[in-house]
């Protein structure tokens, strides 16, 4: 054992029920179909917080360039990311 100190983490609940909502995302929801699982999550997510609005995205790229537009980052704002090799 290394004496280096650890960084505690959890692990994700995953349930049979997530299980096949994932299968069923993977072989369904390609292509155009992948907004029907966004407009479901949306619709969930929305209910479940109980506001008017949320918005999901396909991707994290996408999610980044909504969030850096809502915050009026733009050219010549420098933005510092971790690596991600």
């Amino acid at each position: 054992m290394s004496n280096k100190p650890r960084i505690p983490y959890t692990q994700p609940s995953i349930t049979e029920l997530e299980v096949r909502y994932a299968t069923d995302a993977a072989a369904n929801g390609w292509g155009e179909h992948c907004y029907d699982y966004i407009h479901r999550f949306e619709a969930a997510f929305k209910a479940h917080l109980g506001v008017q609005y949320a918005i999901a995205t396909s991707s994290c790229t996408g999610a980044l360039h909504l969030g850096m537009a809502a915050l009026g980052i733009g050219p010549g704002d420098e933005v510092i990311l971790a690596g991600t090799n």
